[in-house]
């Protein structure tokens, strides 16, 4: 069984003309965002073997500020091409199968982590900006439970 906290990127700078989409930064309230992320997961005491994101900088920037609230620095975060908004989530599906028992924060894009969680679960959902969604995967069977979605604003109150 693999157990997946899936986080959609926080905040980030607005799309600009001339500037790659994959150079958007993380605003103040992105990283925000992230900390709030961080001290859920850490209320739960949910710890993660692997940290992957897309090659996009806010969601490295994410992964970044999670880990850093949650005072995690023996890890390392791995880049994804397979996690890039512009995927199929069936690369990503595939990639699972080299791991098992093992737990992932994978921090990414819309409407990719929609797709991937519809992908595992067969549920529809929309993952919000900050958005948490933790599924328990078997990557034998190919399938998997959605456990839990949370929004920044259900996040706030907790």
């Amino acid at each position: 069984m693999i157990t997946l906290i899936i986080v959609r990127h926080g905040e980030a700078e607005p799309q600009i003309d001339g500037k790659d989409d994959k150079d958007r930064k993380l605003v103040k309230k992105g990283l925000k965002q992230m900390k709030r992320v961080a001290n859920f997961l850490d209320d739960l005491d949910y710890t993660f073997d692997r940290i992957l994101t897309s090659p996009y900088i806010r969601a490295y920037q994410s992964a970044e500020a999670i880990l850093d609230e949650l005072g995690v620095d023996d890890k390392k975060i791995e880049t994804f091409n397979e996690l890039s908004p512009e995927k199929e989530p069936s690369a990503f599906i595939e990639k699972l199968k080299e791991m098992d028992n093992t737990t992932l924060l994978v921090v990414g894009h819309e409407p990719y982590l929609s797709s991937l969680i519809r992908a595992m679960t067969g549920g529809n959902v929309e993952l919000k900006k900050g958005g948490v969604a933790i599924v328990d995967y078997n990557p034998v069977e190919g399938k998997g439970v959605l456990k839990m979605l949370l929004t920044q604003k259900v996040l706030k109150l907790i």
